[in-house]
This record gives structure tokens, sequence and C-alpha cells, in this order.
């Protein structure tokens, strides 16, 4: 602990000499600023984030994600958790009843990422990809919104709009493909940031969407993996995961099915 005081002093000294030597921009004065109040300020903004969950006042919800997203500007999957947390509700959500309150959380999670989209650059796709898994996951986990997306064609033609979009940025048909092959990284996402009941939701949209993949024996075995890692985050100790830890395809998930 004396050690990395000292090294943090040491490091401050030296930033500050070299500011002297060598005035920096604005732009690099803040970054320094931020990277040393980033750790200490984390803790409080996770604290709000968790209160402003219960609360179930969904502005503050976003803005509070929005602080934390800004403090770890390189954990790209943060947008995606955020939203799929509050698309699928949590200990503050109201209850289904006709699913207004579950349409409303999905069209604020679907604006949530479709802002994240100007800064994703190369990622873009995969934000789209996992935009167009959301409908289907919320619909899935509650019935009262599927019912309510139905005029809308629902939560399939709602997927469909985001995977066209995918498409005109990156043409290929194998970027349906691509929805099912993102969920570990998903889920492995969902699952570091302590939300197994949305893992486990789109474990269940992905083994469902496993069908859009054209080789059926390619589908039929990345189905059967899904279901594996599925059964094991259910509790079963019993089932073989020697072929998922073979799979580099899983490799972002492996620390979370010992």
């Amino acid at each position: 602990m004396i050690l990395r005081s000292v090294c943090a002093t040491g490091a401050a000294a030296c930033a500050v000499c070299a500011w002297i030597v060598t005035p920096w921009s604005a732009t690099a004065a803040r970054e320094l600023a931020g990277a040393f109040t980033r750790p200490l300020r984390l803790p409080f903004a996770w604290q709000a984030l968790d209160a402003a969950q219960q609360s179930g006042d969904e502005a503050e919800y976003l803005a509070r994600a929005r602080q934390i997203t800004d403090l770890l500007p390189s954990w790209t999957d943060g947008h995606m958790v955020f939203a799929y947390r509050l698309a699928l509700g949590g200990e503050g959500a109201a209850p289904d009843g006709d699913g207004a309150d579950a349409e409303r959380r999905l069209q604020l999670a679907l604006a949530w990422l479709d802002g994240a989209r100007a800064d994703a650059g190369r990622r873009e796709v995969d934000l789209l990809l996992t935009m167009a898994f959301l409908p289907e996951v919320a619909a899935l986990q509650q019935p009262a919104l599927a019912e309510r997306l139905r005029p809308h064609g629902g939560a399939a033609a709602i997927a469909d709009r985001y995977l066209a979009e995918a498409e005109r940025l990156r043409d290929g048909p194998e970027l349906r493909e691509r929805r099912t092959f993102l969920a570990p990284k998903l889920v492995a996402a969902l699952l570091a940031a302590d939300q197994p009941t949305e893992a486990l939701a789109v474990l269940d949209t992905a083994i469902a969407r496993s069908a859009d993949v054209r080789d059926r024996d390619l589908a039929a075995e990345w189905r059967q993996r899904l279901e594996e890692v599925r059964r094991r985050l259910r509790g079963d100790p019993t089932v073989d995961l020697d072929a998922v830890r073979a799979d580099p395809r899983f490799e972002p998930l492996l620390p979370h099915l010992r």
C-alpha cells in the first residue's frame, strides 16, 4: 500500500514537471485528471446507478449509466449491459401489467444504444446486432410486451429493422447469423455485471435464433453448445462442457462456467 502511494505520488510529480516543461493541451490535462480521479469516482457512480434502478427512475438510471461509460470509455460493452438491464427491468421495475411500462423501457434502452452508435466506430455493426437481439429477449421474458408489440409486427419485425441497418453498413447475409454467434460475448458481459436473469434470457433467444444459421449441421451444433451453457448456468453440474471449452467463440464465457 505504501509502495502504491509512493508510486502514485511520484507519477503525479513527474506529470506536473512534464507539464511545466512542456505545457499540455487542455484535453490532455483533463485526461490526466480523469485518470487520477476515476478509481475514486467509480464506486460512487455504481452505487448511484443501483439506487436509480431500485427507484425505477429511468431518466436517472440512464444519467448514472452515462457517468460510468464516460469514466470507462474503453468498456464498449457497457452500453449493451446497461441497455439490457434497463429494458428487462430490475427490482424497482413496475409489474408487467398491460406491457406499457415494459414497452417504454424497451424504447428507452434502444434509444440509449442508438445514441452510442455515433462513437462505436467499427463496432457499430455489433451494436446494431445487439439492438436486434433486445426486442426479442424482452418480449420472451415479458409476455405482455410481446402482445403489445404484435400490432407493429412483433418483436421480430423490430429486430429486422436493426438487422437491415447492419446489412446496409456491411453487406452480407451472414450478418443475420452473426446475431446468434454474438450471444456468448453478450452473455459474458451481463454475467460480469451480475445480471444472470438477463444473461439467461439472451441465451434463450440465441437458442431460438440458431435457426438463422444456414448450415444446418452448424446450426444444430451451435444450438447444442448454447444449451449446454444454459444448463450449466442454471446450476446443472453434470453437463459436459469439454466441447464448449474447446470452442474459441465461447472464450468470454469460460470464467463464468467453472
